[in-house]
């Protein structure tokens, strides 16, 4: 026969402890997944905003090496850039250069980059 003493002194994990851990698992494997959704989120956020601002400075540097002080526009990988230049007095233009892109959300984004270049002619 069996003593009921003994039933009570073995050691196990009940179905409601194994239950119960595997809720607080689940619930945290959830929010990991929506820590590493908001994670590429930002990464594609920084790798676009980085790129138009790249963009900005490279057409700034271009006219200014160039001396080519003509309005334009072009696009590269979905940014779509343009620049003005306007006379802002002897020997000195205003270059307004500025990109424009869709994030991953279908939202419009821009950036505007304004210098002032000194030029020999005017």
């Amino acid at each position: 026969m069996r003593n009921p003493t003994m039933l009570k002194n073995q050691k196990g994990i009940t179905l409601l402890e194994v239950m119960v851990a595997m809720l607080i698992m689940s619930f945290s494997l959830l929010l990991l997944l929506n820590m590493a959704m908001v994670a590429l989120d930002g990464n594609e956020w920084s790798n676009k905003t980085t790129f138009a601002a790249q963009l900005l400075q490279q057409k700034l540097e271009e006219i200014r090496a160039s001396g080519n002080f003509t309005n334009g526009a072009d696009t590269a990988q979905g940014v779509e850039r343009t620049w003005t230049v306007q006379n802002a007095g002897n020997h000195l233009r205003r270059v307004d250069v500025r990109v424009a892109w869709r994030d991953m959300h279908a939202r419009d984004q821009a950036n505007t980059m304004t210098a002032y270049v000194r030029t020999d002619s005017l």
